[in-house]
């Protein structure tokens, strides 16, 4: 408990990677993650919720259990969370709940039925009275891992999910991929299958629910996992990241698409991998993650200005490797 109001006294978000973020009520809210005390302890995990509007402010302390990469969305009804890893004494745990921000946390009902497997780092996305779910990664009941590729919707009204699509009508199974959501498209970037990086660029249509490759192959962005993916002025912005497979291959690159993959090479963040981002389609916001050196605390924003930063780090980042 001392611990957690330390962490909190100093007005900002501490040091993480793997947190969930959303762009909510016209501000970045930034939830939960892992290493929230400075430590690579598989339980040192948080589940406080920040929103940054001129300055941070601590939004709530309690709620869902504290998890690595839940995944947040806003809808008509509040904020909303989807799973996210935690941690029970020894054992990884990973969730398949629905929690709804409007004020307080409340766990969402689910009727009986069909639902997805429990998962973390998984796309998600809001449609009128619906929440929309793609890929992540858990693990079975033997603790073999699981690699998803399933689409499912959650209707609201109903309490109920519906899965949509086998994963051969889109994007392969995978985790850690970019991904982001506007009013008609969802769009996910790279990943690990579970044997390599992945380096394809996929929309899905948020109204007929149908999956259509964007990149035809050539100069574009390398494989990666765990990069920022938003949406700025009309065109994806995708940033860092980095190889699942050649661990000490880091990222710190800019691309947009439009028509096409084009590199900024504005100066920006430096390497930044398992960032929580979340974008508006004016801006791209990015905090923390995980650096060369351990786990960070700053804020950025990539605008039609390029990159800035309006909060450096805390001055009490980890170092952990």
């Amino acid at each position: 408990m001392t611990k957690d109001l330390d962490r909190l006294a100093m007005a900002a978000p501490t040091a993480r990677r793997s947190a969930g973020a959303v762009m909510h009520g016209g501000a970045f809210h930034v939830m939960g993650g892992f290493g929230v005390d400075g430590t690579v302890d598989p339980g040192d995990l948080g589940c406080d919720l920040w929103r940054f509007d001129q300055g941070w402010r601590l939004v709530c302390d309690h709620g869902p259990p504290s998890a690595r990469f839940p995944s947040l969305c806003a809808g008509a009804e509040g904020l909303y969370m989807f799973g996210g890893c935690g941690h029970d004494g020894d054992r990884v745990v990973f969730r398949d709940q629905i929690w709804r921000f409007d004020g307080d946390w409340s766990p969402v009902a689910v009727a009986e039925g069909p639902r997805p497997a429990a998962r973390y780092s998984a796309a998600m996305a809001a449609i009128p009275g619906a929440l929309v779910v793609f890929g992540g990664y858990g693990l079975d009941a033997n603790g073999a891992k699981l690699f998803f590729g399933d689409l499912w919707v959650f209707d609201i009204s109903r309490a109920r999910w519906r899965r949509l699509r086998d994963d051969v009508a889109g994007p392969d199974r995978r985790y850690g991929f970019g991904w982001t959501a506007t009013a008609r498209n969802l769009y996910v970037f790279g990943g690990f299958d579970g044997l390599r990086d992945r380096a394809d660029l996929w929309a899905l249509d948020l109204d007929g629910f149908a999956w259509r490759r964007l990149d035809s192959g050539g100069t574009g962005p390398a494989a990666r996992y765990c990069p920022a993916l938003g949406v700025v002025d009309g065109a994806l912005v995708l940033f860092g990241g980095r190889s699942k497979t050649r661990p000490k291959l880091n990222f710190s690159d800019t691309w947009l698409f439009d028509d096409g993959w084009r590199r900024d090479l504005g100066p920006g963040p430096g390497y930044h991998a398992k960032a929580g981002a979340a974008s508006d389609g004016a801006a791209l916001w990015l905090f923390g993650g995980e650096g060369p050196h351990g786990h960070l605390s700053d804020l950025w924003r990539y605008d039609d200005r390029g990159w800035h930063c309006p909060q450096r780090a805390r001055g009490d980042d980890p170092i952990l490797w």
